[in-house]
């Protein structure tokens, strides 16, 4: 058998040629009897499935663990429109003046100054009370309604067997004409200590939407006075230090091009507030706590692994930020370098300095940054480097250079242009016979 000189005239063809001197190689050793143990021994032990299985368990963990410390920073970064840092909750301060929900996306955090100065109402009428159980002395014949819409009420006093009805009978066949006809109003009956009366309501509140009563009424008398004027809202509504004065027919109404839906409860002052969700936030700044420990975790029990290991290592323990900027986020680094987490302290600070603290989560160099730059530099590390610390030791090195497969695999491969045809075969004989 002879092995391929040197002298050949392309680099394609000396690699080509190296794959074939590798194999023949091989073959040449089993065949040996003298050097069988040795290539048995490189090629194919279980020391080096052994260890080839820990290395590539180590990489993904490791890749595992720097994805998931990625997630999370990018959970937290105002980059990530998906992020909670950009996904409002409406609130209002009081909720006995005005509850707030958000009915379209709202893209920005905004502060609103309420003051309602008059909800909206529906005008009312009551008739004048009657005893319930009174007979009727006379028909009722009127009608309910305004320019656009009317219904006409008509009731006789006595029912079609001929018997008189009476004064509640007739009150409850006119409230239920009324809500039978598509009446701009609706009708109700009030009884209290035997007394009843007709209650009319206007179906929709504001100015315009005010009624009139008018014809005979009967038991209903009185009933086309007004005891409730109809109303706009007016309230005032102050932004950025400018005070704007607006009505509206309904107690329900709009900011921030429709996208914030306010309903109006009572007079007074409350502050509508669009802003990130703080219980949220909280959560991610947790789960990003927790991420990055795991990760300083697993370098710190691998630290003999290989040099990429170290320098990560080395990278994390750099810290997420300055100490007052971590502070501020509840943040406190312990003695072995893990982070630990105070919700309180968050929240509170959260609450009275929102701008501040926010900046820190997510503005330009701060805590999702710093650890989104960390984890995505670990990512960027090459797998040998994290695992070169387990097959460059001592032995592993004296094993290479004295293992016979392993010196002509080495120059079949890269020694093609630097060693000439006599050093080659010299090598070849001293190994083979």
């Amino acid at each position: 058998m002879a092995i391929n000189g040197i002298n050949s005239f392309s680099a394609s063809y000396f690699n080509y040629q190296s794959s074939i001197n590798n194999l023949r190689l091989a073959q040449a050793f089993t065949k040996n009897p003298k050097l069988n143990s040795v290539a048995s021994n490189s090629l194919n032990t279980s020391y080096r499935n052994n260890t080839m299985n820990s290395q590539v368990g180590f990489v993904k963990d490791y890749s595992s663990s720097m994805t998931n410390l990625m997630n999370a920073a990018n959970s937290l970064k105002s980059t990530n429109s998906s992020g909670v840092m950009n996904d409002m909750v409406v609130s209002s301060s009081d909720n006995a003046v005005a509850t707030a929900t958000e009915k379209l996306t709202v893209r920005n955090a905004k502060d609103i100054d309420l003051n309602v100065l008059q909800l909206a109402q529906s005008q009312v009428n009551v008739s004048d009370g009657v005893k319930a159980s009174d007979m009727a002395q006379t028909d009722m014949n009127f009608t309910v309604g305004n320019e656009q819409n009317s219904v006409k009420i008509n009731v006789s006093a006595v029912d079609q067997n001929g018997n008189a009805r009476s004064n509640l009978q007739m009150l409850q066949e006119a409230a239920g004409q009324i809500n039978r006809n598509g009446s701009p109003v609706k009708a109700s009956v009030i009884q209290k200590d035997g007394v009843a009366s007709l209650q009319l309501e206007g179906s929709s509140t504001g100015a315009a939407h005010s009624f009139q009563v008018t014809g005979q009424l009967g038991a209903a008398a009185g009933v086309d006075k007004v005891q409730t004027e109809a109303a706009n809202a007016k309230y005032s509504v102050t932004t950025d230090g400018k005070t704007t004065q607006h009505e509206s027919y309904s107690n329900q109404i709009t900011f921030d091009s429709t996208r914030i839906e306010v309903n109006l409860k009572g007079v007074g002052n409350t502050k509508i507030r669009a802003d990130v969700d703080t219980e949220k936030v909280a959560s991610s700044i947790n789960n990003l706590v927790d991420a990055y420990n795991s990760s300083l975790k697993l370098l710190n029990d691998n630290h003999g692994r290989g040099s990429g290991v170290e320098r990560q290592l080395r990278n994390m323990l750099s810290g997420l930020g300055s100490d007052q900027s971590l502070k501020q986020l509840g943040i406190s680094v312990q003695k072995d370098g893990t982070l630990a987490f105070d919700k309180k302290t968050f929240t509170k600070n959260m609450d009275e300095n929102p701008s501040w603290t926010k900046r820190a989560i997510s503005g330009a160099g701060g805590l999702a940054d710093n650890a989104f730059s960390k984890a995505s530099s670990g990512l960027n590390t090459s797998s040998n480097s994290l695992i070169n610390g387990n097959v460059t030791n001592s032995r592993s090195q004296s094993q290479a250079a004295t293992n016979p497969y392993n010196v002509f695999r080495m120059y079949s491969k890269s020694g093609i242009y630097t060693m000439n045809n006599y050093n080659a075969v010299g090598m070849m004989l001293n190994y083979l016979i």
